[in-house]
């Protein structure tokens, strides 16, 4: 566990997961406006610098944050947070990450990445599977912390009202999101802790833009999808056409009297690697493949 979550933070920092990297190429190649042009040369200009000098993508390396889904028939042995610590240190040194996590009051900082609850860890539970699966996603400040939730009064309309939520809410960020976002939304639930927590996990959904299973979920991100791109922000917000790589949502149930509506968005270094530990002790790197054939550090 310690080795593999090492491997994921640290290789997510460097080389975006290969479905992102076609995403901003396609977004490139398809690129009207001169300017948006110039700036997806750089981005791409970008990602090919940090894979061949081994760099994290950006400066701001983010905070660690981890998705852990257990399996339930998966015997588990020792102390997977310790294993999660020990493996952020190391990837701090190694990568090298910048040293960011401090204590909120005192500016205190152990340059480890880690303490005072940090880092975040999200556990959740699938029933009848003998594996465990690992998101490791270091998460930057600047479209992080660009994030909303609404709760529309009631009797709203509810698709008017989530199309002109989203729409509204990417073009409030404009460019300081670091466009073009994955963007995930999230309708339903109840608590802004848990409408945006949904949110915020929709937006590392396997393949990169496709559609949620439930038709009429599928059909709104469509909509969605189109809306936000013809807003014109482009990439950096220097105008241009793609505002948004991706676009997932999630649904929840939630009380009759209210529908929550939250919206996360992700830069364009949508950096996050995942992987499989399987019951026999197998390990299948699912983003980025090639950690598999990496050596023991």
């Amino acid at each position: 566990m310690e080795e593999v979550c090492c491997r994921l933070l640290s290789y997510a920092s460097i080389e975006l997961p290969p479905e992102v990297e076609v995403a901003l190429g396609a977004a490139s190649e398809r690129e009207s406006q001169p300017k948006a042009r110039a700036y997806f040369k750089a981005i791409l200009e970008n990602l090919r610098i940090a894979r061949e000098r081994r760099l994290p993508i950006c400066q701001d390396t983010g905070v660690p944050v981890y998705y852990i889904t257990l399996g339930s028939q998966l015997p588990i042995q020792g102390n997977l947070r310790e294993a999660i610590h020990r493996a952020t240190v190391r990837a701090t040194q190694k990568t090298p990450l910048r040293q960011q996590v401090t204590h909120p009051l005192t500016g205190e900082n152990p340059g480890t990445n880690v303490g005072w609850g940090m880092p975040a860890i999200f556990f959740d539970y699938e029933d009848g599977v003998d594996h465990l699966d690992i998101t490791a996603i270091p998460k930057g400040g600047g479209a992080e912390l660009k994030w909303s939730c609404v709760v529309p009064i009631p009797g709203a309309p509810r698709e008017e009202t989530i199309l002109k939520t989203v729409v509204d809410a990417v073009a409030m960020v404009g460019g300081e999101s670091c466009t073009p976002n994955i963007v995930g939304v999230a309708v339903g639930g109840f608590g802004v802790d848990y409408t945006e927590a949904l949110a915020r996990r929709a937006i590392f959904r396997s393949p990169l833009n496709s559609r949620h299973p439930d038709p009429q979920v599928a059909a709104l991100e469509k909509k969605l999808f189109q809306a936000v791109n013809k807003l014109g922000i482009g990439p950096l917000g220097v105008g241009g056409d793609t505002t948004c790589l991706g676009l997932h949502m999630e649904v929840a149930g939630t009380h009759s009297a209210v529908f929550p509506i939250a919206v996360a968005l992700y830069c364009w270094a949508a950096r996050y690697s995942k992987a499989r530990i399987h019951g026999d002790g197998r390990v299948e790197y699912i983003t980025h493949p090639q950690l598999g054939e990496m050596t023991h550090d």
